[in-house]
């Protein structure tokens, strides 16, 4: 089993402290962290696009997405409500990202 390095309370709370008062060196992690996540994203032979999978709506989401697209919804909410009215009404399947906008509404109206 390898030994794998951890900071120390004092040294957590160091960093803390200096994330929360430095601006400069703040930005800098997140820089730091965003070109790595980056570079790990650029070579991975996962493929975002279909992450998640694509789903067939139900009953309650399609009357969800009916009652939100009556509300003035966003751009992105009005394209959920469409696909998942159109999925709903063909059964065919739409990407989880449309079917998950209708559940956060559908879990912030109750």
């Amino acid at each position: 089993m390898r030994y794998k390095w951890k900071p120390s309370k004092t040294q957590k709370r160091e960093f803390a402290e200096r994330m929360a008062t430095d601006t400069a060196y703040s930005e800098a992690y997140h820089q730091r962290k965003e070109q790595r996540a980056e570079k790990r994203r650029s070579t991975s032979k996962f493929d975002y696009q279909t992450a998640g999978g694509e789903y067939i709506p139900t009953e309650s989401q399609n009357k969800a997405a009916f009652e939100l697209l009556n509300l003035n919804p966003t751009p992105e909410q009005k394209e959920a409500c469409n696909m998942v009215l159109y999925g709903y009404s063909c059964k065919e399947k739409v990407h989880h990202d449309f079917i998950h906008l209708i559940n956060e509404y559908i879990r912030n109206k109750k």
